[in-house]
């Protein structure tokens, strides 16, 4: 999986936002507003990854078992679905 191709991962005013750039890929119109584990998560999935590796980066990143990640993955995994801003 990864994000879609025609988008932008940038600080703003010291926000991060994850941005569509056109209808291409994507029928999501807006931004979303992200922290730092969001922008952490998006950089990994500006190339393509599973679902496991990316949980285990995140862990390792956080010093935290990958089972106390999973669900959060999971949570924000689904949210760039509903935006249409993620390839599986």
């Amino acid at each position: 999986m990864r994000l879609i191709q025609d988008h932008i991962l940038r600080k703003v005013s010291g926000n991060v936002v994850l941005v569509p750039l056109s209808g291409k890929e994507t029928d999501f119109n807006g931004m979303i507003s992200l922290n730092h584990t969001g922008e952490f998560v998006c950089k990994i999935l500006e190339q393509d990854t599973d679902r496991d590796s990316l949980v285990a980066a995140l862990a390792q990143e956080y010093g935290m078992e990958p089972g106390q990640v999973e669900a959060d993955v999971d949570s924000f995994l689904s949210v760039l679905d509903s935006c249409h801003m993620l390839i599986r």
